[in-house]
Formats: C-alpha cells, structure tokens, sequence
C-alpha cells in the first residue's frame, strides 16, 4: 500500500490590528479553511473518508479555557474507515509555517475534544511522515496519533485554538499561520476490547468489601487492594458491588495479579457468586514479584443467570494471618470482541493482552 499518500487542509490567516478599548491592544486574528484536495481518499484496499464544518478560527484576544470552548465555534472533522476490514493508523498534524511568530506561539493553546486544554509549547517539534511536504513550514507538531480499527470506525475531533489569558501586550500585531495535516497509513486490522470490570485499579473503596486500599505494593494507578487472612479461618473475600452482564455461552477471561512477601495459599474469582468457580485454587506465586491469576471459561451453568452478576475475589488463606495484594483486574468478554469461535486461549490472553481500562485495541492475530 502506498503511505505516501495523505489529506491535507491549508489554513490561510489574515491579520487585522484594531484598537482595543482597554490599555493593552491585541492583533485580531481570522482564520478560513481552504479546501486543495479532495475529501476522500482511496487506495487499493480501503477508503478513508474525511469530512468537515465551520471555518478554522483562533481567538483575537487572550482568554481562559472555559470561556474558549463556550465562545468558539469549533472546527469539527471526521476520519471515517469506510470500506475495508484493514485498520488504519493516522495522525493529525500541525505545520506552523515561516511568518508565525515564536513569541506568540508560546500562548497558543488547542483542544480536540473541547475540555481538555493542551500548550503547542509542550509539544516536541516533529520531522513529516516520508511522502508528506509543506511548504513554508518551519514547524511540525503531531496534536493526535490513533486508529480506526476496522470497517465503519470513524473518530470526531472538535479543534478550538486560543491565545492562552496569560499572554500580554507583546503579542499585540504578530501573526500565526498554521496548516492541519491528516496523515494515514494502512496497519494490520485491530481488535476493540473492553474491560468489563469496574476500578480494575483498586482506587475505589466504595465498592470493595472484604479488602483495604492500600499502597505497600502496587502496579497499576496509585493503589491496590490489600487482602489479609484471619488466623484460623481458611479463605478471605474481597466483594465487588459492581455488576458484570453475564451472557451465557459467551468466553469471558478474567486476570489480575498478585503480590506477597511470602505468603501462603491460592487465589481465585468467583462470577457469578456461585459454584463453580470462575477458576479457584491457583499458586499466588513466588514472593517479592507480580503472579497472574487468570481463567477463560463460558460461564454456561444451568444455575447461572443471565443478565447482571457481581464477583468476588478469593484468597484461601489456609487459617493463616498473611497478606496478599492484588491489582490489574481485566474482564473481557471474548465472544463479543473476537466472534464466537474465534476466541483466543488463556495461554495467548495472558501473553497479549495488556492491562488496560475502558477500551483499547490490540492487533488481530487471526
């Protein structure tokens, strides 16, 4: 495939200096987005679409975040996979071109989903993919880098661009030319996950019974759950409220990973909170590292309900007082994610499949 090829927008800037009412004067800066090339682009395999609305503007006065994204009409664009299983990667970039000023570029701030407000300034100045050329460029900035993983995926970005409120009277008259640059590649077709579980981190207490938030050991956010068995009693449970949709005859694995510092017994899950088990009895490892528990399984039992289910975590201490600590909880549905009777097996899950929360990809090995 050619990764040559790519979509580009010219921003053209016209500058007007008008007079403030205030003592400080800014220059008013009106941007307008000229399309050079055509929309679509195609090659051999798959079609990405690209589409937009409202003109590219920058504020003409300094201002906060909070009232840019109220006041700005953003530029909103769509990169859309139309026609083909084959992933595509892409990034969007920013080419600052010769008459822009480095004094005002210090104050340029962006957004493309319009909460979060980024710097141009905390960016690292990039080379153009090979194939790409700009002319009168002096800088380039990669503002997003993502995916569209597969047939019909397509991503909204919402681009608002303003002078930062802290920026003063020195930047009163300076121009900012810039110029968007959709830049794709084809990659190998993507495989969309979800983590089903709720704080797979350990950092909410509200919704764990039976374990402590803690912070002796951890490997995944600022905390993980501390479970210590009771002298005497054989297993210690941890409760988790948030429920699990249960689709029987679905593949689900599960993992998280545990830490002692010598500690006796095995481990498990339950989910539903019934017999059998997700899986139960397996070695917590050797001391002073990180040990995977994990299981695949349908979760097919006649006693099993569909709909809603909550899980418990199992440390079968075996009556004595030591402490594991567990982190990294992943839940996923495979049947859903990979298609029924193409789901992977534990051994591949535990290899390839990162720790992660919400929603990720990873590349379809089938």
């Amino acid at each position: 495939m050619n990764n040559k090829k790519y979509i580009l927008l010219v921003i053209t800037s016209i500058i007007i200096v008008i007079a403030a009412t205030i003592s400080i004067t800014f220059a008013y800066l009106s941007f307008n987005a000229t399309q050079e090339y055509v929309n679509t682009l195609k090659t051999s395999c798959y079609n990405i679409s690209f589409t937009d609305e409202n003109s590219i503007n920058i504020t003409s006065y300094p201002m906060s975040s909070a009232t840019a994204f109220e006041k700005i009409t953003p530029y909103t664009f769509t990169i859309s996979n139309n026609d083909c299983e084959i992933g595509s990667g892409y990034q969007i970039i920013l080419n600052i071109k010769n008459n822009t000023s480095d004094t005002l570029l210090q104050y340029i701030n962006y957004s493309l989903d319009g909460q979060t407000t980024n710097k141009l300034s905390d960016l690292t100045p990039t080379s153009l993919p090979a194939g790409a050329t700009s002319t009168n460029t002096s800088t380039s900035f990669v503002l997003e880098t993502g995916v569209l993983p597969n047939i019909n995926s397509s991503k909204t970005y919402n681009l608002h661009l303003w002078i930062d409120e802290s920026a003063t009277e020195e930047i009163m008259g300076l121009a900012f030319t810039g110029e968007i640059m959709v830049y794709n590649t084809p990659m190998p077709a993507q495989i969309e996950l979800t983590n089903l579980a709720a704080d797979p981190s350990f950092e909410s207490s509200s919704i764990w019974s039976g374990g402590v938030i803690d912070t002796a050991h951890v490997k995944y956010g600022s905390t993980s759950m501390k479970m210590t068995g009771v002298s005497g009693q054989a297993e210690k449970l941890a409760n988790n409220t948030e429920p699990i949709n249960l689709t029987k005859g679905h593949v689900y694995y599960y993992r998280y990973e545990v830490y002692h510092e010598g500690a006796s017994g095995t481990a498990g899950l339950y989910w539903p909170i019934a017999e059998p088990s997700f899986s139960d009895g397996q070695s917590i490892g050797s001391a002073n590292t990180w040990n995977i528990i994990s299981a695949r399984d349908d979760r097919s039992a006649s006693n099993f309900n569909n709909g809603p289910n909550t899980f418990r975590i199992d440390y079968n201490n075996g009556g004595s007082a030591t402490t594991i600590w567990i982190d990294g909880l992943i839940f996923i549905d495979l049947t859903d994610s990979f298609g029924a009777g193409n789901e992977p097996s534990k051994e591949w899950c535990d290899e390839f499949i990162p720790f992660f929360t919400g929603t990720t990809y990873i590349e379809d090995a089938s």
